[in-house]
């Protein structure tokens, strides 16, 4: 038997109720899943945008301090915001290490790898995120100070010494979003997400933990990862690499060497203190040390006769030790020293009475060390007399050294022996360099004591003595100095290229031969005047053709013609865009010019 057909009707109209039921749902449900898709997005779009914005106020900031004189750690990235100041609306935003406030510390030696976005240090408005979160700042410890004390160490070759999905970075910025309850993930680039419920509180406090707003990363190795599963982290962030920091501050960098470094170069040997041939309008310029012995890492950095390019002689004498860094040159004797201390002919005297047939001097002196002090002694007899010796010492003008007569002292003795005091004599002296490189120190002492009247008998002892020091080292060396100190512990001498015309350097003495403008001096394209210069100096830069450093191949650090002698000053150029036989990034300053 059928249904009467007013039923039938019934549950045609109930299957139809049905599918529009289903298909409003259907549509809602996805309507729903398109908005929440579009949210998302536009989440991220806003979250890309203020990324970005922080990554160049981060940069600018950088290259901006660098640039200032005074700074002593140039392209070092502030800290993040120190967790303390979180507390106090004035102070909110403001980097690591706290300074000036009772502060219980926080992080690694009071600045943390990882805290919030310096803004208020770097000069931005508060950065918050598409959820209204502060964003989240990542820096190694290699760019960073670790307290108010510490130094860094940065240059061309330093790399990042923290990794974003296996890539090695210098710093991240993150945009947190919303807290999770993230689920352990798979390990991604070598980091694991760990499961975490997020909790944070309103306001923020210095207690804030940061494992409350950035998801997979290993604190203990600064590895993060930007690609986990999505249960596992919902991070965004932005990297900022050594190549986005070094071309801004290779220039700040090569500003100050304009500024701070050439003009005293120009006046370590640049005074009739040297020479009668040196003065302030011929100076010159030490020998430079061979690039094609070792490489910027592993020389000594000692200049060598004859050579007009190369690396700064930039080898130390004082307060090195020769263990641990090549450059250090402390050795009196052996085949290790450098500065070699020898007697050139004998000495010589003046009397104030005609001498007698056999002379004043009864034996010319002998020169020994003992420690860190050259000695020559020899004996006189009868009356007073004024002894003078000339001391040689080599590879002077192979360096930058300081001439100081403070450190030769002249005595006179009875030979008698022991408990007979010594009496100063006082000394003068005068230095110059030779066509060699070496230096002749002529010392005259003062009147000795006539023996007569001392009571000594017939004969006493005369003694010059030489510190080692007395060729100390300039202040160039100096990583103490006030002005250029940032230069040596940031080991920039390392990436610099050093070319002086061959009349500025000690080849042309005992005259003073200088260059002429076209004709023997250095030629520098886009440099005026033309053919004038006498002396350069070119920053190399970071590796550009993808050449590990350090290197003993020239042309893996100089561009264009630099490597062969065709000097050129143009626009640095160093973006991915440009062929690898295209880009440049040396930057060339010019010392001195006629």
């Amino acid at each position: 038997m059928t249904a009467p057909a007013s039923r039938q009707r019934g549950a045609a109209l109930l299957v139809m109720l049905l599918l529009f039921v289903l298909g409003a749902t259907w549509f809602l449900i996805s309507r729903f899943d398109s908005l929440n898709a579009n949210q998302t997005a536009r989440e991220r779009d806003t979250n890309a945008t203020v990324l970005r914005l922080a990554k160049r106020a981060l940069i600018g900031y950088t290259i901006a301090q660098a640039n200032k004189s005074g700074e002593d750690n140039p392209g070092a990235l502030p800290c993040p915001e120190h967790a303390w100041y979180i507390d106090y609306n004035d102070k909110a935003g403001t980097m690591g290490p706290s300074t000036g406030v009772s502060s219980p510390g926080y992080g690694t030696a009071n600045c943390s790898s990882i805290g919030r976005f310096p803004w208020r240090t770097i000069g931005t408005d508060m950065l918050v995120d598409a959820v209204g979160e502060p964003l989240w700042y990542v820096v190694g410890p290699t760019w960073r100070k670790t307290s108010t004390s510490t130094k860094t160490t940065i240059n061309s070759n330093t790399a990042g010494d923290l990794t974003v999905d296996g890539q090695q970075v210098v710093a991240l910025i993150s945009a947190p979003g919303r807290p999770m309850n993230s689920a352990a993930g798979t390990t991604t680039a070598g980091v694991t997400c760990s499961a975490r419920n997020q909790a944070r509180v309103s306001p923020v406090t210095s207690a804030v933990d940061p494992l409350d707003y950035l998801e997979c990363y290993n604190s203990a190795t600064l590895a993060f990862t930007a690609s986990g599963p999505s249960a596992s982290t919902n991070d965004q962030v932005v990297a900022i690499t050594a190549a986005d920091l070094m071309p801004g501050i290779e220039a700040s960098v090569a500003n100050r060497m304009e500024r701070e470094i050439t003009p005293v170069l120009k006046t370590v040997y640049a005074s009739a203190s040297w020479g009668a041939a040196v003065s302030a309008t011929h100076p010159v310029y030490p020998y430079p040390a061979d690039f094609n012995i070792g490489n910027p890492s592993t020389s000594n950095y000692h200049g060598a006769a004859g050579l007009s390019a190369g690396l700064l002689p930039f080898f130390q004498t004082q307060g090195c030790n020769p263990a641990t860094d090549p450059r250090c040159t402390t050795a009196t004797t052996g085949g290790s020293a450098f500065l070699v201390f020898s007697k050139s002919g004998a000495d010589t005297y003046q009397t104030l009475v005609p001498p007698l047939p056999l002379g004043w001097i009864r034996t010319d002196s002998t020169c020994s060390w003992s420690g860190q002090t050259y000695s020559c002694t020899g004996e006189y007899q009868l009356t007073s007399i004024k002894v003078t010796l000339v001391l040689r010492v080599t590879n002077v003008a192979m360096g930058l050294r300081t001439f100081d007569s403070s450190k030769i002292t002249c005595t006179a003795v009875d030979d008698a022996g022991a408990g007979i005091p010594q009496q100063n004599l006082g000394c003068t002296s005068s230095v110059a360099l030779q066509s060699n490189g070496s230096a002749l120190v002529t010392v005259t002492t003062g009147w000795t004591p006539d023996i007569v009247t001392a009571g000594w008998g017939t004969y006493a002892n005369y003694t010059i003595s030489f510190d080692r020091a007395v060729f100390g080292d300039h202040s160039l060396l100096d990583s103490n100095n006030a002005t250029t100190g940032w230069f040596v512990r940031n080991e920039w001498y390392r990436l610099l290229y050093y070319v002086v015309a061959s009349g500025y350097t000690a080849a042309a003495l005992p005259s003073a031969t200088a260059c002429t403008t076209g004709t023997n001096c250095l030629t520098v394209t886009n440099v005026t005047p033309a053919g004038a210069q006498r002396a350069l100096l070119i920053l190399t830069g970071a590796s550009l053709n993808g050449t590990t450093r350090p290197s003993g191949t020239l042309a893996n650090y100089l561009e264009a013609g630099n490597a062969t002698g065709s000097y050129v000053k143009k626009e640095a150029s160093t973006g991915n865009a440009i062929p690898v036989a295209s880009r440049f990034n040396d930057r060339l300053m010019v010392v001195d010019s006629n």
